[in-house]
């Protein structure tokens, strides 16, 4: 007889496969990915300082003066500024591939931590079954970011969002050991990263201070649960959970000098103003967008919400295995579940505040966060329940039909729902390589750098190429000579005048 266990042993394997092979495609690209717009902008003095001295100090001076620069015209976001400047193509013209392995690592190093810390650490489950749900929202959270650019292939892009979004978890993952060990170096790496989150995006930042302050209320009131069980002398730890309060006044410090910023000013313009009515009604409105984000998310994103239909079947049958044996009880469920959807809602905030148009990298963090939160809470939720249903529930010795129903149900969202499945990660990367543009790109991006390094010219003139370029970044250069992407690319590459042209234009002109 097949064991409930074989069951999610199984589904394991067959998740684990899917998802290794979901990374292929974007891997793939990775030798295709090149620089694009910001990239060039924000990497310019950082090059000239390594083109000209090959010294790190060099660099990293031209990096502060690049963040002042920003900061004083156009944003505050001190840390952001500098991951900028350090895009790989200040260094090596043939590094860029690099920064879709860097994004995918951070992915699934800060999620794998944060999950395993959960799961593992503190709810005590087998490791098989942590990597069952760590497949599945790794496999969410990789395919159906809304905008596959600002989440692994453009540098400037998920230097300002996807980074944060793992410093965030990293920050939560060091408050997690600390409640378990008690251990000081734990608050000094959670300072470290909250100290840089304070510098970034303010979506992350606002994530990792909402959940700093879960998990100090949760532990204070709760000491000694760190680990899901009672420990000896806990009344005397909950004080202990203060010391996290460091790391999280640093990311407010960080954040002040964000905000406080005048190029904040500058880049809002004259509707621009900090004061606390605005701010009340930006909460407000973020609520109502959270609830319509939601709504939305079930009607067109039919696979995601098909996969939380899996994936709370089976946290029950987990958790249903842990009731009698742990001492944790997921007290008060009704007031978590909303903070977490508080913590959700939080995320539309500071572009309600900033009233001004979003970039990609936004919905990005909003859906990322979407899928935790409701992770947590079918967790959070699905725990009391087993724990208050200990004893009366009906014993099901049998859990194969449990499976078959929420796959079928899983199925039916499929049909009636608008499928997203050409909204995925891997059919865009597929789409890209199979119609033969990812070759044709890589071509002429070649082609690109080559006439740009020529030494013997100061005047380029370039063949066109197709601004749409499927998940990969590409602003054009255009034919007018002061276009903003002419200058960039003209200053990153210490040409007088760059301008481009018609293919078939440059290539007569050639013979």
């Amino acid at each position: 007889m097949v064991t409930d266990k074989a069951y999610r042993k199984y589904l394991t394997y067959l998740a684990m496969l899917i998802f290794l092979l979901s990374l292929l495609p974007i891997l793939y690209l990775a030798g295709i990915d090149r620089a694009s717009g910001d990239d060039w902008g924000y990497g310019l003095l950082t090059h000239r300082a390594w083109m000209e001295s090959h010294s790190l100090l060099k660099v990293i001076q031209a990096a502060l003066q690049t963040v002042r620069n920003y900061y004083d015209s156009w944003q505050g976001t001190w840390f952001s500024i500098f991951l900028f400047t350090l895009q790989p193509e200040a260094f090596s013209y043939e590094m860029y591939w690099s920064v879709p392995y860097i994004m995918l690592g951070l992915i699934i190093g800060s999620v794998s931590c944060f999950l395993y810390q959960i799961t593992v650490r503190f709810l005590h489950m087998a490791v098989r079954d942590f990597l069952l749900i760590d497949m599945m929202i790794l496999f969410l959270l990789i395919q159906f970011a809304p905008h596959k650019k600002s989440a692994i292939f453009w540098y400037n892009g998920t230097a300002h969002y996807t980074v944060p979004f793992a410093l965030a978890l990293f920050g939560m993952v060091c408050f997690l050991r600390f409640v378990q060990t008690w251990r000081k170096k734990y608050v000094v790496w959670a300072a470290v990263w909250l100290t840089l989150l304070g510098g970034t995006n303010y979506l992350a930042a606002i994530f990792g201070c909402l959940g700093f302050l879960f998990f100090g209320v949760f532990f204070y009131r709760n000491p000694g649960k760190a680990d899901g069980v009672s420990s000896v002398g806990e009344e005397n730890q909950g004080r202990k959970v203060l010391w996290m309060g460091i790391p999280l006044i640093l990311e407010m410090i960080g954040l002040l000098i964000s905000a406080l910023a005048p190029g904040n000013a500058r880049r809002g313009g004259e509707t621009y103003e900090i004061s606390l009515g605005r701010m009340l009604g930006a909460v407000i409105e973020a609520f109502r967008q959270g609830i319509m984000g939601v709504i939305y998310s079930v009607r067109e994103h039919p696979i995601t919400l098909a996969a939380l239909v899996v994936l709370a079947v089976i946290l029950w049958d987990i958790l249903r295995e842990k009731v009698g044996q742990e001492t944790f009880r997921f007290p008060l469920p009704g007031l978590v579940i909303f903070y977490f959807f508080g913590t959700y809602c939080a995320m539309y905030w500071p572009g309600i505040f900033a009233g001004v148009e979003v970039s990609g990298g936004v919905p990005n963090t909003i859906y990322w966060v979407f899928v935790l939160m409701m992770f947590c809470s079918m967790l959070y939720g699905l725990g009391w329940m087993t724990v208050r249903l200990s004893g009366r529930e009906k014993k099901i010795n049998n859990v194969r039909y449990l499976y078959i129903a929420a796959i079928a149900a899983a199925f039916v969202l499929l049909v009636l729902g608008r499928s997203n499945i050409k909204e995925s990660t891997d059919y865009m990367c597929l789409e890209y390589i199979l119609t033969g543009q990812a070759r044709d790109y890589q071509v002429q991006m070649e082609q690109f750098t080559q006439l740009l390094t020529d030494d013997t010219v100061d005047e380029v003139i370039l063949p066109s190429i197709n601004d749409w370029q499927g998940p990969l970044m590409h602003m054009p250069v255009t034919e007018n000579p002061d276009a903003w992407t002419n200058q960039t690319v003209k200053e990153f590459f210490g040409k007088k005048r760059v301008v481009s042209v018609p293919r078939q234009e440059w290539e007569a002109g050639m013979q």
